[in-house]
């Protein structure tokens, strides 16, 4: 979402755009905020406002909205039946967590977007590096007081928190109050993805999974050891991969070790900045094209997901390309099921387009999570 977080200020410009328009639904109802109290969730992150057709409605829960156009009336009713909640990005500037009359104008303003476009929420996406205990605990302050107000106007209005994969060891050092976060809001949406920042002095860095599942459980429980309990937490996991150029020449399409450059990220040596975001659609269409020479898809047992050796069209180099599949996420959405979390969510669900062959599985994978033992 890194790249996303400067929408969330362009969409207070659509607070002066949009004052209260009519209804754009039939049923008139749907435009009223969705009146259901705490349930499972599967939210789905869109940064597209074209691709809502392709959903699978059957258990999305909540949309949260990461693109500056409007949303589609279309979209907006279709979810409001399928009693799917509409929340939009909120990016807040921390250097602003100390300006009481920011604050209030701020929050006043995400109110009064969400009440004229019938939408049901905030999704706070704040990724600053936040070391600084009392700025962390302004910041709990903000959201406490951004759902206070939200539902002081309704109870059903949801307030979200996006949060790195790991609550311990300030993790990209988000030095977060967790514990906080978790009671000023309706849930946290564990960012279960860009997880890759192997060392400091790693003098030799190799491509690797993106969201390997014992990283994905390990941070799960040290959230739960902080007190935070099981139902406010929600996974959130990725449909895209990264495609990394492996250095030297000495490889095959079946090697599995793949040098990649170092790439810097908060003095991490080793990170996923070294390769470029691939969607799964796009990954799926490399594999299936005869003019790219791939070693087919392997797995790797210890970090239980898939990967493939390809030759680059362009600079006719190695390159490994690390992803997810519906084996990888289902491996993951059952750690969410025996641990009881609150639901799943993705990042993001533009990635698959209209592809059904493609799109089922991973719906599928998604949709597991409710599935009755």
């Amino acid at each position: 979402m890194k790249i996303f977080i400067i929408i969330s200020l362009i969409l207070t410009i659509l607070i002066i755009q949009s004052k209260s328009k009519e209804c754009p639904c039939s049923n008139v109802e749907l435009c009223k905020p969705l009146e259901i109290g705490p349930r499972k969730e599967f939210i789905g992150f869109s940064v597209n406002s074209t691709f809502y057709p392709y959903y699978n409605w059957d258990h999305l829960t909540t949309i949260g909205i990461f693109y500056s156009e409007d949303i589609e009336d279309e979209l907006l009713c279709m979810a409001k039946t399928n009693g799917v909640r509409l929340v939009y990005s909120a990016f807040y500037p921390v250097e602003q967590l100390s300006n009481e009359t920011y604050i209030d104008q701020w929050i006043n303003e995400k109110l009064e977007l969400v009440q004229n476009t019938f939408t049901d929420g905030l999704n706070f996406d704040v990724e600053y590096p936040i070391t600084d205990p009392i700025v962390a605990q302004q910041y709990t302050q903000l959201v406490a007081a951004t759902n206070n107000a939200f539902k002081s106007v309704n109870l059903y209005y949801q307030i979200s928190v996006d949060v790195a994969w790991d609550a311990s060891n300030c993790i990209d050092y988000r030095c977060y109050d967790y514990l906080g976060l978790s009671k000023a809001s309706d849930f946290l949406v564990v960012m279960d993805y860009d997880m890759k920042l192997d060392g400091y002095y790693f003098k030799t860095c190799l491509a690797s999974a993106n969201s390997p599942p014992s990283s994905v459980l390990s941070g799960m429980v040290n959230f739960t050891k902080l007190g935070i309990d099981e139902s406010s937490l929600v996974m959130g996991l990725p449909w895209y991969g990264y495609n990394y150029p492996c250095i030297g020449s000495n490889y095959t399409l079946q090697t599995f070790e793949c040098i990649i450059p170092p790439s810097s990220y908060l003095g991490y040596n080793c990170t996923d900045a070294s390769g470029i975001e691939i969607n799964y659609s796009i990954i799926m269409n490399m594999l299936n094209d005869t003019a790219i020479q791939n070693g087919g898809v392997q797995w790797d047992s210890e970090s239980e997901s898939p990967y493939f050796n390809f030759i680059d069209l362009f600079s006719g180099t190695q390159h490994q390309m690390w992803f997810d599949n519906p084996d990888s996420l289902t491996i993951k959405v059952n750690i969410a099921r025996t641990m009881n979390l609150r639901g799943v969510g993705v990042w993001n669900i533009d990635q698959l387009w209209d592809d059904h062959s493609l799109s089922s599985g991973m719906w599928g994978a998604l949709n597991s999570f409710f599935k009755i033992n």
